[in-house]
């Protein structure tokens, strides 16, 4: 599990079936005091956290298969939890 601040969101016109009607938000992680600790990356957002909100991402692949029910999908993120 990671910590994460959500930076804004990506659109794809040619995307995997499994990630069609699914927003997609660009992530970069961060430390326990707020500051850069990675580089960005995608993830899948059920939820519907705003930008500039904090997150728990989850990297299990096969969670985030399960939630776009597709054991195929590409992607491996996924937005689990906002951070108050």
């Amino acid at each position: 599990m990671l910590y994460a601040r959500i930076d804004g969101h990506a659109t794809a016109t040619i995307a995997h079936p499994s990630l069609r009607g699914q927003k997609l938000v660009l992530c970069t992680p961060v430390d326990a005091h707020g500051a850069d600790a990675g580089a960005p990356f995608a993830a899948v957002d059920p939820i519907g956290a705003g930008r500039h909100s904090l997150v728990f991402i989850t990297t299990d692949g096969s969670w985030t298969q399960g939630t776009v029910h597709d054991r195929t999908s590409p992607i491996r993120n996924q937005v689990i939890g906002i951070i108050d």
